[in-house]
């Protein structure tokens, strides 16, 4: 009986633990993305004259640089990847608020969607749900290629 007890004590010991599946991560957002193509309301938007880049810092920085403004314009933006779709809040100057928004990263590519409309609230706006914008919502569907360097 001792040697029976034993014998099951080794085994349960010695038995590998269930592995849990491997999270996916996310992948980083931080980093230079050169605009490529929008839609806003079901139609396609020209990309500015000279491009638009933004580009995201790891401290919550959005910096967006449009034609052939030099300047870039810096807002904050935060993330949420616990949510599906991952979300983005971008903080505009205080007094228009924030706007709402999804995205993904899919290798080198990006594509943010994101209400036309800034909120004081979460309470005020709605977040856009799918990847797309249809003719005649306040929707803007943004696609950017990482900038190598």
């Amino acid at each position: 009986m001792y040697s029976t007890l034993l014998i099951g004590l080794a085994l349960s010991v010695g038995a590998p633990a269930a592995k849990e599946a491997p999270k996916k991560e996310t992948p980083s957002i931080v980093g230079e993305w050169l605009g490529e193509k929008a839609v806003g309301g079901g139609k396609e938007k020209p990309v500015p004259e000279g491009g638009i880049t933004f580009v995201f810092t790891a401290d919550g920085m959005l910096k967006v640089r449009e034609g052939a403004n030099q300047k870039p314009d810096a807002v904050t933006y935060k993330l949420d990847t616990k949510k599906s779709p991952n979300e983005i809040d971008i903080m505009a100057p205080k007094e228009k608020g924030k706007i709402l928004g999804i995205y993904k990263i899919d290798g080198d590519t990006l594509t943010i969607c994101i209400s036309g409309k800034d909120v004081k609230d979460d309470k005020d706006g709605e977040r856009p749900a799918k990847f797309e914008s249809p003719e005649g919502a306040q929707i803007m569907l943004m696609t950017f290629k990482r900038v190598k360097k």
